[in-house]
C-alpha cells in the first residue's frame, strides 16, 4: 500500500468547491467534488486529514461588473427599480455559480425631481450603489458616456432605469461574456400590439435611412448592452463628443452575441421623449455617421440643372415656333425650383457646420456636480 505522502498532491481546484481524494482498499486514489465547502479532505487507509483548500490564481480572480443606469426625472420609481436590478445581479451570481462583485452607477442627468435623493437613500443601505449627478440635463448619450468613464468593472452593462431593459437578462449576458463575447446586445423583438403603427413606421424609417447612409444595421438594437473592458476603453478613446452609443458600439464591430427580448411595460411614469425630440435625435445620429446628405446636395443640384435645361429648351423651341407662353409662369417655376434647392442645400450644409462648430469648441460632453467634500 502506498504511503500518505504519495497522495498529498497540489491539485488545481475551483473556488467554492471541495476536492475529496480518497484511497480505496486497492490503493487507488479517487476524487470527487462537492460544493459549498472551504476545505478538501484527503484520506489514506481510513485516516482522514483536513487541509485548507488550495485555489489557483485564475479561479481566485473575482470579476467586477458595473451596471450603468442613466436617469432623468425617475424619482417616482427609481428606488424600487434599482433594488430590482441589484436582486437580478445577485441571482446572476447564483445562476452562473460565480462570484462577481457588482457596482451600480446611476447617472442623474440633471433631474428636476428627487431622483438623486432616492439613489442616495438606496446607497446608504447598499454600498455597491453610486450616484453621479450632472450639473444639468446633457442628454442620455452624455449620461451614458459619464457612466462608462466612471465604471471600474471588467465588464459594463448599460440599461435603462425604468425596467424596460429586463435586469433578468444580466445572467445570460454574463454567460455569453464568459464564453468569449466582447459585446452582448439585447435585441428588441417587435410587438405590434404594444407599438402603435405611427411609432413603428417612424422607427422602421429611421433604421432604413441609417442603414442606407451609414451601412450599419441597427434594426432592433437598444442601449441595453454588456461591454467588455476592452470595448469600453475603445469607446472612451474616441475623440468625438457628440455620440450615438449604439451606433459607435456597432461601428467598433467587436465579436458580439445577441439576446432577443420583448420590451415590458414602463415601470414608473411616461417616457420623456416626444416625437419632435425623437426626430431631432434621429437626424443627429444619421449625420454623426454619414456624409451622404452632403452628397445628396450635389445630386439635387444636378437634377435641378437638368430639369431647368429641359424647361429652357422647351421655352426656346416655343419661342422659335412663335408659340411662347405669355407671362412669367416659366420664370416663376424656375425660381421656385432653384430657390427651394438652394434653401434645402443650405439647411443641410448648415447642420454639418453646426456640428463642426460644436466639435471645434471641444467642450466636455458632461460636467459632474461637485460634492461638499470636494471643497479644499
Amino acid at each position: 500500500m502506498k504511503g500518505r505522502s504519495d497522495w498529498l498532491k497540489v491539485c488545481p481546484v475551483y473556488a467554492f468547491d471541495t476536492i475529496c481524494i480518497n484511497q480505496n482498499r486497492h490503493g487507488i486514489g479517487t476524487k470527487s467534488r462537492h460544493a459549498s465547502c472551504d476545505h478538501f479532505l484527503i484520506s489514506n487507509g481510513g485516516e482522514k486529514i483536513f487541509q485548507k483548500k488550495i485555489a489557483t490564481e485564475a479561479h481566485m480572480k473575482i470579476s467586477t461588473i458595473s451596471l450603468v443606469v442613466p436617469a432623468f426625472n425617475e424619482g417616482e420609481k427609481i428606488y424600487d427599480n434599482l433594488a430590482e436590478m441589484l436582486h437580478a445581479a445577485n441571482q446572476a451570481n447564483l445562476a452562473n455559480d460565480s462570484a462577481c462583485a457588482f457596482e451600480l452607477i446611476v447617472v442623474d442627468d440633471g433631474s428636476a425631481d428627487n431622483t438623486a435623493e432616492e439613489v442616495a437613500r438606496l446607497a446608504i443601505s447598499d454600498t455597491r450603489v453610486r450616484c453621479i449627478s450632472l450639473t444639468r440635463n446633457f442628454g442620455k448619450e452624455a449620461a451614458i458616456h459619464a457612466g462608462l468613464a466612471n465604471a471600474l468593472g471588467d465588464a459594463v452593462v448599460v440599461l435603462d432605469g425604468d425596467l424596460q431593459h429586463p435586469p433578468a437578462l444580466i445572467s445570460q449576458m454574463l454567460t455569453f461574456w464568459r464564453q468569449g463575447a466582447f459585446v452582448v446586445e439585447a435585441i428588441k423583438v417587435e410587438d405590434p400590439q404594444k407599438n402603435g403603427s405611427n411609432n413603428r413606421i417612424l422607427a422602421n424609417g429611421f433604421y432604413s435611412l441609417f442603414q442606407r447612409f451609414s451601412e450599419l444595421d441597427l434594426r432592433g438594437h437598444s442601449d441595453f448592452k454588456l461591454l467588455d473592458r476592452l470595448v469600453v476603453d475603445a469607446y472612451l478613446a474616441l475623440p468625438e463628443k457628440l455620440r450615438f452609443f449604439r451606433g459607435i458600439v456597432t461601428w467598433l464591430n467587436y465579436p458580439s452575441a445577441q439576446i432577443p427580448f420583448s420590451v415590458p411595460e414602463r415601470a414608473g411614469g411616461a417616457s420623456k421623449w416626444n416625437k419632435l425630440k425623437l426626430l431631432a435625435y434621429a437626424f443627429n445620429n444619421i449625420s454623426s455617421f454619414s456624409s451622404t446628405p452632403l452628397k445628396l446636395v450635389s445630386l439635387l443640384g444636378v437634377f435641378t440643372l437638368s430639369f431647368g435645361a429641359v424647361i429652357g429648351t422647351i421655352s426656346l423651341l416655343q419661342k422659335f415656333q412663335g408659340k411662347s407662353i405669355d407671362g412669367f409662369t416659366t420664370v416663376n417655376l424656375l425660381i421656385i425650383i432653384i430657390g427651394g434647392a438652394i434653401l434645402l442645400s443650405l439647411g443641410i450644409i448648415g447642420h454639418y457646420i453646426a456640428r463642426i462648430y460644436d466639435e471645434v469648441k471641444a467642450r466636455p460632453s458632461y460636467m459632474i456636480k461637485p460634492k461638499k467634500s470636494d471643497k479644499q
